[in-house]
């Protein structure tokens, strides 16, 4: 079985996007940038963004490496529970690391009001909206709050929306147009299931965008444009992943409540997390052996217990690994 990755989707490419990939390989050798522009042209239509709002990549790790760097940022905050990348970045760029954590008793949802006037003292906040620890969205409208009030400072907030499309919550792409406090990422490689050929894209206002273009260095690979473009199109592709996702996710919270001790929180996409138990440790283990999409996450200081996240698997995996769950937390009661 091949190893799943946390947050990606377990349906892979649609066909559409397999046709589309095989059919772009004769002109592999041939010129990206029209296929680029006629991506663009598309993105303009959907979230009303041209050519200076965005820039594309081949990876959202590159983009999240080069913001602190394109924008001399000297302080950033990350909103936790987060994902490494966000602080692997900061430290390569010799940037002042602060963290505001989620509250356990919201599910480890961050309570916006606790932002306050607390970011204007930093250049950067990486935040990931949903989530990519517990998959939950943060609301939609103080999130605009938020970025009102960092009218007129120097602090951008980075909004990293890879499990965006799992939800139903609209992008924020849409409010960045000559906004230069907002950095919205996308990325293919999860909702699409492209990790093999991600396309990732970085919005922002024109000048914003031009400061990072000097940072992001290589050409877009040619199969990974037209793969997004064919998957962003593909509406019976999100019809199918949507029913699927909602289907397995609710197969497994029905099938956790069965097992003594065992709580989840609450999730609006593909990822879920456990609440704390101590045989989460030993099922992190079994199921990364098994190849299964589970791991650990620890506080960043270790004072906090490590939490068990997963992502939703094929049926049969998800069966399989409610089947270990039982057994390991049998035994440890």
């Amino acid at each position: 079985m091949k190893p799943y990755e946390i947050g990606m989707s377990p349906l892979g490419p649609s066909r559409k996007v397999k046709a589309a990939i095989r059919k772009s390989i004769k002109d592999i050798g041939g010129d990206v940038r029209d296929v680029q522009e006629r991506f663009e042209r598309f993105l303009l239509s959907r979230y009303g963004l041209g050519h200076d709002n965005l820039v594309l990549a081949n990876s959202l790790k590159e983009l999240v490496y080069a913001i602190p760097q394109a924008l001399k940022a000297r302080s950033i905050l990350i909103i936790r529970p987060a994902i490494n990348l966000y602080q692997n970045a900061a430290r390569s760029a010799g940037v002042r690391i602060e963290f505001l954590e989620g509250r356990e008793d919201l599910a480890y949802k961050m309570d916006l009001s606790m932002l306050g006037e607390k970011i204007r003292a930093f250049d950067i906040v990486y935040l990931a909206r949903p989530n990519r620890i517990t998959g939950k969205v943060m609301d939609n409208e103080k999130l605009l709050e938020v970025l009102e009030r960092l009218a007129g400072s120097s602090c951008v907030l980075v909004a990293d929306e890879a499990l965006i499309e799992f939800t139903r919550e609209k992008s924020l792409l849409e409010q960045v147009k000559g906004k230069s406090n907002i950095i919205v990422l996308r990325t293919t490689a999860c909702y699409y299931g492209l990790a093999g050929l991600e396309l990732a894209v970085a919005a922002s206002s024109d000048a914003v965008i031009a400061k990072l273009r000097e940072y992001v260095h290589g050409e877009v690979h040619l199969p990974a444009v037209i793969a997004a473009q064919a998957a962003m199109t593909d509406r019976a592709y999100r019809r199918m992943t949507g029913i699927f996702i909602e289907d397995e996710k609710r197969h497994l919270q029905r099938s956790v409540r069965g097992i003594p001790g065992i709580g989840l929180y609450d999730s609006d996409s593909n990822v879920l997390l456990f609440q704390h138990h101590p045989c989460m440790a030993a099922v992190a283990r079994m199921a990364r052996k098994a190849g299964l999409a589970a791991e650990l996450y620890e506080g960043n200081d270790g004072t906090e217990p490590a939490l068990l996240r997963i992502s939703i698997m094929r049926h049969e995996h998800n069966l399989r690994f409610v089947k270990m769950l039982k057994k390991i937390c049998a035994a440890d009661e």
